[in-house]
């Protein structure tokens, strides 16, 4: 190990006051931390919005109908619920490891939050992929350009006079498709792609009028994120609200419905003696299998079982294991755990 090491130790402040470490003048250490999991909770919610149209009155009297939006709402309903386990340091685990001549170590491994990769092997870090929200932002139509009225309609001034025309409009449109459909006019479209490309101009602009009558209903996929870190067993512990009007709320807001989170570890028992954990120097860890569940207090929506290392046993490694020569040791960065010694 050379002596550069030294000025990891002395650049990572966050590891100041989490474990005490008694240093030597000259002596080569590096400071490495074992992992403990964050819960990332992806709640997906879908957002409706119906907006009612300008001629909505008039609907029944033209269209025949009264399924209609007459006043604007907005309604949020739980879509789906994703967990996944993300590894970061654990303050309360942070270690210094000090280089003897009697060891075969010729390097040790940390990613770049500073968690035990192994020894003798090389980096092997995940990409984490960036998430991207996408959105799509919906124009309104414009009343001018869905309504190529005559100048009996236009110059009107009259609110039912527009629904008037509108109504005929779409009566027209519907008769040139149809028109279309049984080959009734006096000449037909090249071929099937033109065809297509009228009857599609034809159905958006019939929508489009109709949505003026009985209203526009808008739905939106949100997604939004929960952190949790867990330092002891959860039951039935409030994760978030969701209000059917306001969508995801605070855990304390008490406007919205809650869902609940439970997080309960299985026990680990160990025989390590307090001898062999002041000899160790280097230490892993046995994560504890831990049962996740997210209910709405009636129904389970998510469960799904993970190993959590902040639940398990820190496990010692004492100076023997790196005596040998071209020792290799493999740690897992997400739960701590050993994966193999060569």
């Amino acid at each position: 190990m050379r002596n550069t090491l030294l000025l990891i130790l002395l650049a990572c402040n966050l590891f100041a006051g989490a474990q005490a470490f008694s240093l030597t003048t000259g002596e080569s250490v590096l400071v490495y931390s074992l992992p403990k999991t964050q819960f990332c909770i992806e709640v997906e919610t879908e957002k409706v919005t119906q907006k009612p149209g300008i001629f909505y009155r008039y609907s029944e009297r033209y269209l025949a109908t009264t399924n209609v939006v007459t006043k604007e709402k907005v309604n949020y309903r739980l879509k789906g619920i994703k967990v996944t386990a993300q590894a970061i340091a654990d303050s309360t685990r942070t270690y210094a490891f000090v280089q003897s001549k009697k060891m075969q170590t010729n390097h040790i491994t940390v990613n770049s939050k500073g968690i035990l990769c192994g020894i003798n092997v090389p980096l092997a870090e995940k990409k984490v992929a960036n998430d991207q929200i996408e959105t799509t932002v919906e124009e309104s139509p414009v009343l001018s350009n869905l309504l190529p009225l005559g100048e009996e309609y236009m110059m009107a001034g009259s609110e039912a006079k527009l629904a008037e025309g509108a109504a005929k409009q779409i009566y027209k449109i519907r008769e040139s498709r149809m028109s279309l459909l049984t080959a009734e006019v006096e000449k037909l479209p090249a071929d099937g792609a033109s065809l297509k490309l009228m009857l599609d101009g034809m159905n958006k602009q019939e929508h489009d009028l109709t949505e003026l009558f009985i209203g526009k209903t808008t739905t939106e996929t949100e997604t939004q994120k929960v952190f949790v870190t867990p330092a002891k067993a959860k039951a039935n512990e409030v994760l978030f609200r969701l209000s059917a009007l306001r969508g995801l709320v605070a855990s304390d807001d008490l406007g919205g419905d809650p869902y609940f989170i439970s997080i309960i570890p299985s026990r680990i028992k160990t025989n390590d003696s307090k001898a062999k954990k002041e000899t160790a120097v280097l230490y892993y860890v046995l994560p504890a299998t831990t049962s996740v569940t997210i209910s709405n207090g009636v129904n389970t929506i998510f469960s799904e079982k993970f190993d959590v290392p902040q639940f398990g046993v820190t496990v010692p490694l004492s100076e023997d294991f790196f005596k040998q020569a071209n020792v290799k040791i493999q740690i897992d960065p997400q739960t701590g755990r050993l994966l193999s010694v060569e």
